[in-house]
């Protein structure tokens, strides 16, 4: 044999197991022949056989086709201590041509043979080690996992999937973590987001949750309240603090709940239009993603910037189509904003549309040339 003749290929290169504690976790892996004269023979070998079994250990593939085997992780009652990739686990595949069908393939093996070899890594991954990530965070483990398993998010059941937002919302900055599991395919309808397919009443709520996640919450008045002004001169004033700064803050909240008339009061009392908070968010943000289209319209009139982002880098269109409103995306997008927006990592409107499910905006982004 050649000494550089390849015999077989793998279906990955990498056995990737999906981790759970205390429990048998396996992973198939397929071989494909490369050989059209005669058959392959096959032997698994791996450098941890204390923690991991292989069934077959070895195996015969006929010419031109495929065989599977099992990596079986035997029950572990600790976390790997890393992952996705464990550097100290690795398969080596040794494969030969069998000269006879018949021949018995473990004898075949126990005399000097010349073998071409294929080398195995090993990964971790699955929903408990990627919520132990979250939990931690640390994104580069998240983003490796997601990596690997792109099904990990789509997948999960909805119970999980508000979970894991509530485990990323506990951390001291959860920010970045949130938006790379959104990105990322996390299904908000999975936690009852799904504009159309519930009521309004529930619309309302899940609009609520997913706005307190993103640092959205009203720290002020609740909806219907609005902001105490009094009357001065046959105007409304602000009541408390003159500032621009002050009346920024004030515009910001009065955006989040929809007080369309506040808003243009505080504009008027020279609140300053530019004001972000420590999210980098803007007025025209938080109107944007709780769906608040004539307070959109309005401070896109007062000159509000569509492209401001926040320190995620995403643009208010951006929160609009999380928000899961199609009229505030219209009107972003007839107004001039960038259809082709991209935030930090690299995430388009399109893209986060996609991830969340909202065909009527990943439609009308498409149309627009999104």
């Amino acid at each position: 044999m050649d000494d550089h003749e390849k015999l077989v290929q793998v279906s990955e290169q990498e056995v990737r197991i999906d981790f759970a504690l205390n429990q048998k976790c396996r992973a198939n892996v397929t071989l494909t022949s490369l050989i059209s004269t005669c058959p392959v023979a096959f032997k698994v070998q791996t450098s941890s056989p204390h923690k991991f079994l292989v069934k077959p250990p070895t195996g015969v593939i006929p010419p031109s086709s495929s065989a599977t085997f099992q990596v079986i992780l035997k029950p572990q009652p600790h976390l790997p201590p890393s992952f996705p990739r464990s550097p100290s686990d690795r398969f080596l595949i040794k494969a030969a041509r069998l000269p006879h069908p018949s021949a018995d393939v473990n004898a075949f093996f126990k005399g000097p043979r010349r073998t071409s070899d294929l080398k195995l890594k090993v990964a971790f991954v699955g929903p408990v080690l990627l919520k132990h990530a979250v939990r931690g965070g640390d994104l580069e483990a998240v983003r490796n996992i997601i990596r690997r398993q792109r099904t990990v998010l789509a997948e999960m059941r909805p119970a999980e999937a508000e979970e894991l937002l509530r485990v990323a919302t506990g951390l001291d900055e959860p920010e970045r973590m949130i938006n790379l599991l959104l990105e990322a395919g996390l299904r908000i309808e999975a936690a009852g987001v799904r504009r159309d397919a519930v009521d309004e009443r529930r619309v309302a709520e899940a609009s609520d949750r997913f706005a307190s996640v993103l640092g959205l919450r009203e720290a002020g008045p609740s909806k219907g309240e609005g902001i105490r002004l009094s009357k001065d001169h046959g105007r409304r004033r602000v009541g408390t603090g003159s500032d621009k700064l002050e009346l920024g803050e004030k515009l910001l909240m009065a955006a989040r709940i929809g007080d369309l008339r506040d808003v243009e009061l505080l504009f008027l009392e020279g609140a300053d239009i530019s004001y972000c908070d420590q999210y980098g968010l803007t007025a025209l943000h938080a109107a944007a993603i709780k769906g608040h289209k004539e307070v959109v319209q309005m401070l896109v009139e007062f000159g509000l910037d569509l492209e401001s982002r926040d320190g995620e880098g995403h643009a208010p269109l951006h929160l609009a189509v999380v928000g899961g409103n199609l009229e505030t995306v219209e009107m972003l997008i007839q107004n001039g904003a960038n259809v082709n927006a991209k935030s930090k990592s690299g995430a388009t409107p399109l893209y986060m549309a996609t991830a969340m499910g909202y065909d009527d905006i990943i439609e009308f982004l498409i149309s627009r040339g999104g």
